[in-house]
């Protein structure tokens, strides 16, 4: 059966209505660990996207870039206690992050059945602690398998490069590997998009009923997602457009205004989409067709 993913939209806009306000404070929270990781990665200078910029720019301007000096600065960066320290604490942010998007699940999970919780409801699956994270871990394990063909395909296809004797070898070799780089991405994309939406919904199993065990979660979102791959699929890409906006929104401006306006714009889509998956995982658990329904307004 086909869901046009205009309803679940509507129905997250429903539940959302007059509670803007609580749900951002709520995905603030949820972002807040990673948030604080790029704005201390940015401030030492330990950001690796900002820094080699930073270098290209400079050794450009004084003649003074090579291939020899860029690698050397790639490589004493890496031994630098900065990135490992910045890695440490993007790890911390990453064990943290998934019993706070557990309790965010539960609060978007109960507004769509018009339940009214605080802002609290975000640390309501904080003794979920070890279970979030290894289901986050095992359903990221069965991604990586289905990704496996063409994961192997790529080490075959790169291996020639490394076992070349000398540079003119291993650029022939680098040569002909070019005709295998959209056999292996379609190995690796397709199938691993396909997992990635077969388990899409464990993390709301999980939200909803904390007794769940973390295989029943992944058993139960792959057997709720038997032919609905597709109804999700067209939902999440239904956001593209509104990404796409917030960063020509954020691109009309510099500075700290643009910051903000990307981090609102990601706060609030990332609400939106949850609340949408959120009422597309309530249509499939209740084994019912979503129903189209008036907008909030009209309700009252």
């Amino acid at each position: 059966m086909y869901y046009t993913s205009a309803i679940f939209r509507k129905k997250a806009r429903n539940a959302l209505k007059g509670h803007w306000q609580t749900a951002l404070l709520i995905a603030l929270i949820v972002n807040l660990p990673t948030l604080l990781v790029q704005a201390f990665s940015s401030v030492t200078g330990n950001d690796p996207v900002m820094r080699l910029e930073n270098y290209i720019l400079t050794a450009s301007r004084d003649g003074v870039l090579t291939q020899q000096r860029l690698l050397d600065e790639i490589t004493r960066f890496l031994s630098s206690t900065g990135f490992w320290t910045i890695r440490g604490l993007e790890i911390l942010a990453w064990l943290i992050t998934p019993c706070l998007t557990l309790g965010m699940y539960k609060w978007i999970l109960n507004r769509l059945q018009g339940q009214e919780d605080p802002v609290s409801t975000v640390f309501c699956r904080v003794k979920l602690f070890f279970r979030a994270i290894g289901l986050q871990l095992l359903v990221i394990l069965k991604v990586l398998l289905w990704m496996l063909p063409g994961i192997i395909a790529g080490i075959a296809a790169l291996y020639p490069v490394y076992r070349a004797a000398d540079a003119q070898a291993q650029a022939a070799a680098l040569q002909r590997s070019y005709g295998m780089t959209l056999p292996v991405v379609l190995l690796m994309v397709i199938p691993g998009a396909m997992a990635a939406l077969r388990y899409a919904l464990s993390e709301y199993i999980l939200a909803e009923e904390p007794s769940n065990k973390i295989l029943f979660c992944v058993r139960r979102s792959k057997y709720l997602m038997r032919d609905q791959k597709k109804n999700l699929f067209f939902l999440l890409v239904s956001f593209l457009l509104l990404h796409l906006l917030s960063m020509l929104l954020a691109s009309m401006v510099s500075g700290v205004v643009s910051l903000l306006i990307q981090m609102l714009a990601g706060l609030a889509l990332s609400v939106y989409m949850a609340g949408s998956v959120g009422a597309f995982y309530r249509a499939l658990e209740d084994g019912k067709p979503p129903e189209e329904e008036p907008e909030q307004e009209e309700l009252n």
